[in-house]
């Protein structure tokens, strides 16, 4: 069977480094990214998100392109590009802005339901994208994994057009609940760029591993029901209140602008309120050419791990979008919402090479998830 993969949590827009005009096809290539810095990536979070363009790099996502993928949501049609490797469940389908929602989530029974239906292998939950890490392990063939987004708005009329608002939750579970469940997120998080909803190219936020986000299950149903309590989609400045703040999606800008050329320069408002805007990039390339390469550092080290740390399963929370009948205010901020053709999520393969600074090993992993053990049973975890 096929895999593909690409997942926007949409991520955002990374400042970059040069750009060699390279050109890989979709998942047969294995990608090779340079390390993270502050004019090649933004970190959102647990993630790293890369900008293909900025790097140069052209990933061809049209659905021939990605049948041999890990396809996480798309909305393309065709067993090919929906249907996945035993193990892990197929392709969520993802709404056409131009005449379905303006928003998506996992397991959306209305606009997306879970398409692993009555949960085909263990580990398999609704309302979440489920995979077996041995099938990823499998797929990866000794490569880390990498994720691919697809943005995909209206390039006219308005600059916030191009925009979108993205958030997502990848927990790592043990069958027998015998470690915690870990948790990682894509959310904004403080910065100093001056954006609201997005992330940091440099200082403290810039390491994934001094981002911790909460260690339960996401309590808001939003988009598919209230924000509330959480504060889905923006909340305020957007930018969170500390590491363990998770609740602000991410603005995933189709325009980035630059206080420098591009490869040097780093993200800020494009109305010149941040500085001289020097250069610009497009990230805004539609449904046929991924616009984002998004890597988990601290879930690549446990999948190098001999058998994954304990860890069996991989569950993803994605959502996108703003639906306005269910939001606080009952108003959707412009650049917010799913506006044209469908957005799409894939996994790649990435080659193996060292993240930033203060990765956790995978043996201090293992630590870390044994210390956590014993707060794990002393309180019941949030559904």
């Amino acid at each position: 069977m096929n895999l593909r993969t690409r997942l926007s949590l949409g991520l955002v827009f990374c400042a970059g480094v040069g750009a060699s005009n390279a050109v890989m096809a979709g998942c047969p290539g294995v990608l090779t990214l340079p390390a993270a810095s502050g004019s090649n990536s933004v970190t959102f979070g647990d993630g790293i998100s890369y900008s293909l363009p900025v790097l140069g790099i052209s990933v061809q996502s049209s659905p021939g392109q990605i049948d041999d993928c890990i396809v996480v949501a798309t909305g393309a049609s065709g067993t090919g590009v929906t249907t996945n490797f035993a193990g892990m469940n197929d392709a969520y389908a993802t709404p056409n802005g131009t005449g379905g929602a303006s928003y998506f989530r996992t397991g959306d029974p209305t606009s997306s339901p879970d398409p692993g239906g009555g949960g085909p292998f263990v580990g398999d939950t609704p309302n979440t994208w489920d995979t077996r890490l041995s099938a990823l392990s499998s797929f990866l063939a000794g490569n880390d994994m990498v994720v691919y987004y697809n943005h995909n708005q209206i390039n006219s009329g308005a600059s916030t057009n191009q925009d979108l608002f993205i958030w997502a939750q990848i927990a790592l579970v043990d069958d027998a609940g015998l470690l915690p469940t870990l948790y990682f997120y894509v959310t904004s998080v403080p910065n100093s760029t001056g954006l609201d909803n997005f992330g940091a190219t440099s200082g403290f936020y810039s390491n994934p591993s001094n981002y911790t986000g909460p260690q339960t299950a996401a309590t808001c149903t939003y988009p598919t029901g209230p924000d509330s309590p959480c504060t889905f989609p923006h909340g305020g400045a957007g930018t969170g209140t500390g590491s363990g703040d998770a609740t602000y999606m991410v603005r995933a800008f189709g325009q980035v602008c630059l206080n420098g050329p591009v490869g040097v320069g780093t993200p800020i408002p494009c109305d010149g309120s941040g500085g001289p805007v020097i250069a610009s990039v497009n990230q805004n390339l539609g449904a046929n050419e991924a616009s984002d390469a998004i890597v988990f550092p601290e879930i690549n080290a446990i999948l190098r791990a001999g058998g994954f740390n304990g860890y069996d399963s991989l569950s993803a929370d994605i959502r996108m979008g703003c639906n306005a009948a269910t939001i606080t205010g009952g108003t959707c901020v412009p650049g917010s919402v799913i506006n044209n053709g469908y957005e799409q999520i894939f996994i790649g393969r990435l080659s193996p090479t060292q993240g930033p600074p203060g990765i956790p090993e995978p043996a201090t992993l293992a630590l870390v998830a044994v210390a956590m053990l014993g707060g794990a049973f002393s309180r019941r975890r949030k559904i």
